[in-house]
């Protein structure tokens, strides 16, 4: 528990990953070690982590190992893996290694080249307590419309706590077994179990992959990897970024055929799945902080600019996103779909008349995500400072990252800007950490806060906007 998870975070991982409806994150975060705090009718401490430790198959992640890895980096792998199975998510891995299609081997010596390789990833998983089964052939054939996927050898695997370690090989019209990459089999493999979803079967929560390199290298932020991805977004912009740095393509190969497979999937995948690439140095830590807290390592959201400490672990979370658009007129805003986004994100009634009178004198930008799913409102008030007014994100839509989408958005479009929060807002921590600055405004109740380096001039006019701004909620919403 060194990823320190907040009680929210803790409580979704017990949801998600180890059901058991009788246990709350409260007994953990009170301190599951001293019996006397766990009530009597509850597993006492000892049985309690021997259950919590049994290998399990709650929840499935599609891995792909991409070697070679010196026998350290193996045998961090097979560990790791391990310690995933053991805290509910059981990987379905399919080893790869970029250079088995450079070499000039016949498809047979090619498909004894894998799997000499991909015994080196079994015995590391056996080496750390677990059990795996080499999957060689079965799996994939080419069908009518594609590589089609067969899952019941991986199934038996699953079916006895065993991790199923599958050669990419498929079975080719004329029956021989044909070497292929590791992306093709994930993409067959996660098309099969979607599409097996009315089954009650589980889909991948995750796709994982383990490698040398680690996570999409940023352009943005030169030296680091990208924490956080929204595909539907970013996609255009990072692949155009490898299209004009060739130094890139030459020491990343495979980054952009991984981020097109991850596109690919998540596409296909309910919006609460992810993915995450991490490099081999990052293990185990990397992977196990992401299965509890489902979030980056890092906030793309922060402002640092201490590029040793920006994901120095060089992991990169990457969600299929959503859309977002951005608009300069009230009139062309769905009001009533703003205004229930803004009532369930905040729980209180919307002043509709005010609140709405108000913007179409002063509204700066609206950036709203998807289907009314979040949006932060702007506003340009005296001086020509802009006004964070609202940020709203849907009940339905948090945990998927799209706070620090928006946030980082909205610092793109307005590098200077100013908003205020009560004082006992439980998000101020949040603010705190991603503000330039804050002022506590006397005789209110309002704490003002801005970012922007130069904000700390205009201390007096945004004190003076903070103050003036007239409320918006009229009360706590009453849900009939």
């Amino acid at each position: 528990m060194n990823t320190a998870p907040s009680k929210r975070e803790l409580q979704h991982f017990l949801k998600r990953y180890v059901p058991q409806p009788e246990l709350t994150a409260s007994h953990l975060l009170s301190g599951s070690g001293n019996a006397a705090r766990i009530p009597s009718n509850i597993l006492s401490p000892q049985k309690y982590v021997d259950a919590l430790l049994a290998p399990s198959a709650h929840q499935l992640a599609v891995t792909k190992v991409e070697g070679p890895f010196e026998k350290q980096g193996w045998d961090s792998v097979g560990s790791t893996l391990v310690k995933l199975q053991k805290l509910g998510l059981t990987s379905i891995v399919v080893s790869d290694n970029a250079q088995w299609f450079v070499e000039t081997e016949t498809p047979a010596d090619l498909s004894k080249t894998m799997v000499r390789e991909t015994m080196a990833l079994v015995e590391s998983i056996e080496k750390a307590g677990g059990r795996a089964r080499l999957i060689h052939g079965g799996v994939l054939e080419q069908g009518t419309h594609g590589i089609e996927a067969q899952l019941d050898f991986i199934q038996s695997s699953l079916d006895n706590r065993q991790i199923p370690v599958v050669i990419p090989v498929m079975t080719s019209e004329a029956g021989r077994q044909q070497p292929i990459t590791g992306n093709q089999v994930i993409i067959a493999l996660t098309q099969k179990m979607v599409r097996r979803q009315s089954n009650n079967s589980p889909v991948p929560a995750k796709i994982v992959i383990i490698n040398n390199d680690g996570g999409i290298v940023n352009h943005e932020r030169p030296g680091t990897a990208h924490s956080l991805i929204n595909v539907q977004e970013e996609y255009d912009s990072i692949v155009s970024a490898f299209d004009q740095n060739v130094e890139w393509q030459a020491r990343y190969p495979t980054a952009v055929s991984n981020l097109d497979m991850i596109r690919t999937c998540l596409s296909d995948l309910p919006t609460s799945s992810s993915a995450v690439i991490v490099p081999t140095s990052s293990l185990p830590s990397a992977l196990i902080a992401n299965l509890v807290t489902d979030k980056p390592l890092y906030s793309s959201s922060l402002p640092n600019k201490d590029t040793r400490r920006v994901n120095k672990l060089r992991t990169t979370v990457l969600r299929h996103g959503i859309k977002i658009h951005n608009y300069d007129n009230v009139d062309d805003l769905d009001l009533e779909r703003l205004t229930r986004l803004m009532e369930s994100s905040f729980q209180k009634k919307l002043d509709q008349d005010g609140f709405y009178d108000r913007l179409r004198q002063v509204l700066a930008g609206a950036i709203i995500a998807g289907d009314y799913e979040g949006a932060v409102i702007m506003t340009k008030e005296q001086g020509g400072h802009y006004y964070l007014d609202k940020f709203a994100i849907a009940p339905t839509s948090q945990g998927i990252g799209l706070t620090d989408i928006l946030w980082k958005r909205m610092c793109d479009a307005y590098p200077e800007l100013l908003w205020r929060s009560r004082q006992d807002n439980g998000v101020n921590k949040w603010y705190f950490e991603r503000s330039n600055g804050y002022l506590r405004l006397k005789d209110t109740n309002w704490v003002l806060f801005w970012y922007g380096a130069g904000g700390f001039r205009h201390i007096d006019s945004y004190a003076s906007i903070a103050r003036s701004i007239p409320a918006s909620f009229t009360g706590p919403l009453i849900k009939i």
